[in-house]
């Protein structure tokens, strides 16, 4: 039967009408998730039980997502215990699918680094997939023993050839856990990450890390972070052909006007849920901020060029951001930032500069320039691969290891290559050089001895783990830690083993000897004494106690420092910020000095004195060696971490994270001089001889400065 024309009319106009009326529904949902932080229990009140509410919750979200977005930190130390929970935990999930990138917590303490965390969740270090009209890619910023970040060359090489395939036009969501584009740095290179995406249509970032519900801007397309899944924070992203909504769902007090109550969503009567943002798809017109640098009258102007006349700051060398002042320079639209140069130390700088557009959009553009002074380097090269162990001088070479699997060996003189050695892994382990080979561990589960000669190996041992640590030598035994938690003695000439020290978690240290005794610690809040020829355990110490409770507690073991021996003693600090000076003959406590902070770097013996930096705010000190008097305390004012001294010509030299490099006088603690790296975390540290002191960081790059 054919209606009348105006039923007809009548029926087109309420279906239209009940198309405006209802709010269009998503083609496809799904959650991000972060920081779950699983431990090794399951009852009631854990992480894990909290986690599994949060799955059981996800899993009956109707439309049912299409799947899981985690953005690491899955574990708390990462044990094989501790997955094993996880994937009891992500039962609860039911069938959903999940994607997976690595935080920190999921590498820093995992007893077999990132081949724990791929063991561990069934997932590789970073990956992408298609979805609908999405592409998904997420990636690895995690650095083996750290909490900072750092994106690998061949992530990077990766990506690039990944995001080729895509195109420009297809929307991108980007996930992984250290943020990137906020004020304080937490990815060295997050630059060279911002500069491959800037052609591609990136709509969304998915953070974690900062524990914290916060949305922000990077480059014209919006970034949020939840917080850990197990306090109650979780993104629903709803996805149409033309946009992406952004929920976030987190525990708080009821009420607030900007809270959104989604009744569809099942949840307690203090869940809340805030739609955050709705991003459209299509890509947007290209922002173009120019960015550049020109110097008069003794300062270095920052000069930025914006498209319009919005505000515009800066940000030098990772401070915070400051307001630019209008310029004539360029052009109207022009502005700029004067610092004197005497306030700058020497070397490569920084700058960002940034502006707000008034709809919230954020762009960012940055660019080094260079300081000239006093100091200059004699040479920088790049070594190929990451930088974070010692450095080692020895002979007629500077021996540097890798985490591009590496030990590349360096003519002092010139920094040009000698020769290098590749394992199958990388190569955190400090090496040390004895009787014409050179001894190292790798990530590979190798321990190595390398002719000095023919760089050809004249043993491998195998252990059950990644070797970190870096061994010593004495009376013809390689001592060195695994994380597979033993220590071994092996014969310094054949690689057999003689002997085995047992222990209860992860090494990643240096071993130190006397010549009689070797000295470890490790991640089982232990400070061993070994004889080194039979294997026996003359003595040992439980250090790293909580400043609260009074107990020992994991994270303060003697595992990130490493020992130094001196004066008839034994001096290491624990995590908690204790150096302790033990008699290194009977374990009995010297003298101990309580800086209260962290205990990362390792104390270094020279003359007498001991030398070492303690807690993260630039603080060094000075100690003589028999009684424990302080000498002096002095400050580099930038952050340091697993950076240690080294001493030549009255000075002492070590590295901030930043890429500050500082030189002090050995005997008054005066910072002499200071200069700037450029990008890349100084997590290494230096080596030196009478001439020249030597320092790499995670950019790869290897530099010599005058020592005198």
């Amino acid at each position: 039967m054919t209606l009348p024309l105006n039923t007809r009319k009548l029926i087109l106009f309420l279906s239209a009408t009940a198309l405006f009326a209802i709010p269009a529904r998503a083609d496809f949902t799904f959650v991000h998730v972060t920081d779950s932080h699983v431990g090794a229990t399951q009852g009631e009140g854990s992480n894990a039980d909290r986690d599994a509410v949060a799955f059981r919750e996800i899993a009956s979200l109707n439309p049912r997502p299409a799947f899981v977005v985690h953005t690491g930190d899955v574990c708390e130390t990462a044990t094989p215990r501790e997955y094993a929970v996880w994937r009891e935990t992500l039962k609860s999930l039911a069938d959903i699918p999940i994607h997976i990138a690595p935080g920190n917590h999921d590498v820093r303490w995992n007893p077999l680094g990132k081949e724990g965390y791929r063991l561990g969740t069934g997932q590789p270090l970073y990956h992408s997939w298609d979805y609908q009209n999405i592409h998904f890619v997420l990636l690895d910023p995690t650095v083996l023993l750290q909490h900072w970040g750092h994106f690998s060359r061949a992530q990077l090489d990766w990506l690039k050839r990944d995001l080729a395939k895509v195109g420009t036009d297809r929307p991108i969501v980007i996930g992984f856990h250290h943020w990137v584009g906020r004020d304080t740095v937490q990815v060295d290179n997050e630059e060279e990450l911002l500069e491959l995406v800037a052609p591609y249509n990136v709509r969304l970032w998915l953070q974690g890390h900062g524990h914290a519900d916060l949305q922000w801007n990077v480059n014209g397309a919006p970034a949020v972070m939840a917080k850990g899944l197990y306090q109650g924070s979780y993104h629903l992203i709803e996805v149409t052909k033309d946009s992406i909504k952004v929920k976030r769902r987190t525990l708080g007090k009821p009420g607030g006007d900007e809270i959104v109550r989604d009744k569809s969503v099942p949840g307690a009567t203090n869940v809340q849920w805030r739609e955050l943002m709705t991003v459209p798809l299509a890509k947007p017109a290209p922002y173009r901020l120019r960015i550049g640098f020109r110097n008069e009258q003794g300062a270095t102007q920052i000069v930025g060029i914006p498209q319009g006349r919005e505000a515009v700051e800066y940000q030098l060398n990772g401070s915070t951001y400051a307001p630019m002042s209008a310029s004539d320079m360029f052009d109207d639209d022009a502005k700029y930032a004067a610092i004197p140069n005497p306030e700058l130390m020497p070397g490569e700088q920084y700058a960002r500069v940034r502006v707000t557009l008034g709809d919230g959009r954020q762009y960012v553009k940055s660019a080094p320039f260079f300081i000239n002074g006093a100091v200059t380097p004699a040479w920088s090269t790049n070594a190929g691969g990451a930088i974070q162990s010692h450095l080692v001088r020895a002979g007629d070479s500077l021996y540097v290891s890798t985490m591009g699997n590496d030990l590349v060996v360096l003519d002092p003189a010139t920094g040009k290559e000698q020769w290098r050695f590749t394992a199958e892994d990388a190569i955190f382990s400090t090496p040390v050089i004895d009787n014409g080979a050179v001894y190292f561990g790798s990530a590979d589960h190798n321990v190595y001895a390398i002719d000095t000669k023919t760089h050809q190996p004249k043993w491998t041992f195998k252990t059950g783990g990644a070797v970190l640590a870096g061994p010593a030598v004495a009376q013809g035994v390689v001592c060195v830690g695994s994380v597979d938690q033993v220590i071994y003695g092996l014969d310094a000439a054949t690689g057999r083993e003689k002997w085995r020290v047992k222990g209860e978690n992860m090494y990643q240290s240096n071993t130190a000897t006397d010549g009689r005794r070797f000295f470890v610690g490790g991640w089982d809040n232990t400070f061993r004494a070994i004889d080194a020829a039979s294997g026996k355990v003359v003595w040992q110490k439980k250090v790293g106690r909580d400043a609260k409770s009074g107990k020992i507690l994991f994270y303060y073991s003697p595992a990130i420092s490493s020992p130094a021996v001196g004066e008839g003693k034994v001096f290491v600090t624990s995590n908690d910020g204790v150096l302790h000076a033990f008699d290194a003959a009977t374990g009995d406590i010297a003298w101990e000095f309580d800086g209260k902070k962290l205990g990362y770097s390792s104390p270094l013996y020279h003359d007498g004195r001991v030398y070492c930096a303690i807690g993260d705010q630039g603080h060094v000190f000075c100690w003589e060696a028999k009684t424990g008097q302080k000498k002096w305390e002095s400050s580099v004012w930038f952050v340091i971490y697993d950076s240690s001294f080294a001493y030549s010509s009255g000075k002492v030299f070590i590295g901030s994270v930043d890429g500050a490099f500082n030189a002090l006088d050995a005997e008054t603690g005066k910072v002499v001089w200071q200069y700037r790296l450029g990008p890349g975390h100084v997590f290494a540290s230096p080596a030196a001889d009478e001439g020249r002191v030597y320092i790499g960081s995670l950019s790869g790059r290897v530099t010599a400065l005058p020592a005198k």
